[in-house]
């Protein structure tokens, strides 16, 4: 019986059964060839995919870092080679004068003058002058002193005192000022306050109207049995003084 060997065997060298045409072992060997042919073909096409694909990234960053390149030196030619900007000043508008409002005159009744002049003012001249009964006054403009430093006239008597003020003070301003002083009760003058230690320095208030007074303020020395009035200073003020 004839030996036919099997498909893709040049020569079958394996025993056969009789009436077998095809050796198995045969087409085994073949298959397992054609098995190992098609991995080492698709190993050489995956190899080869890979390659492809890695040049192809490769010249995509290529291509995308030549575009970025010429991209900004084009623009940093075109900023070297543009002309410089002129700035643009801005003229601000002038401020608008404002003109001082002119001050309003003041208008001075008559009724004011009078009533900012004070009622009475010194009858007796500047300087140094005797008054009856002894005493003397000495004028500065508006503030008259004066002074009783005698063995009869000086005191640390209230009511001595205020004896001796309501006989000088119309010597003083005029018998004008008697209307003022007959207002003012009996010891309403000396009794303001203690005439040695507080009148001196808080003075005494003989109101003259509403807007007017006179203020007096006794002056004192020494004494042999304590502080002696001798003198007062006295002058026509506002009550706000």
């Amino acid at each position: 019986m004839s030996i036919t060997p099997s498909k893709g065997s040049a020569v079958c060298t394996h025993e056969r059964g009789l009436g077998t045409t095809v050796c198995v072992h045969c087409r085994y060997e073949a298959r397992t060839a054609a098995r190992a042919r098609r991995k080492r073909l698709l190993l050489r096409s995956s190899a080869a995919a890979v390659v492809m694909s890695t040049l192809g990234a490769a010249g995509v960053l290529s291509a995308s870092a030549i575009r970025t390149y010429s991209s900004s030196h084009h623009t940093a030619r075109r900023m070297a080679e543009a002309p410089p900007k002129t700035p643009v000043v801005l003229a601000s508008a002038p401020a608008p004068t404002v003109s001082a409002p002119e001050p309003t005159p003041i208008v001075t009744s008559p009724e004011t003058i009078v009533r900012s002049k004070p009622p009475f003012t010194p009858v007796v001249p500047q300087g140094q002058s005797s008054l009856p009964d002894g005493p003397t006054a000495v004028r500065a403009d508006s503030l008259v002193t004066v002074s009783f430093d005698a063995p009869m006239t000086r005191t640390r008597i209230p009511a001595k005192f205020e004896r001796l003020v309501r006989t000088t003070l119309p010597a003083v301003y005029g018998r004008s000022i008697d209307s003022v002083l007959a207002k003012i009760p009996e010891g309403g003058i000396a009794r303001q306050g203690d005439l040695v230690s507080e009148l001196p320095a808080r003075g005494i208030r003989i109101p003259v109207n509403a807007e007017w007074t006179i203020a007096l303020y006794p002056e004192t020395r020494p004494g042999h049995d304590g502080p002696l009035v001798v003198r007062y200073r006295v002058s026509v003020v506002t009550k706000t003084e």
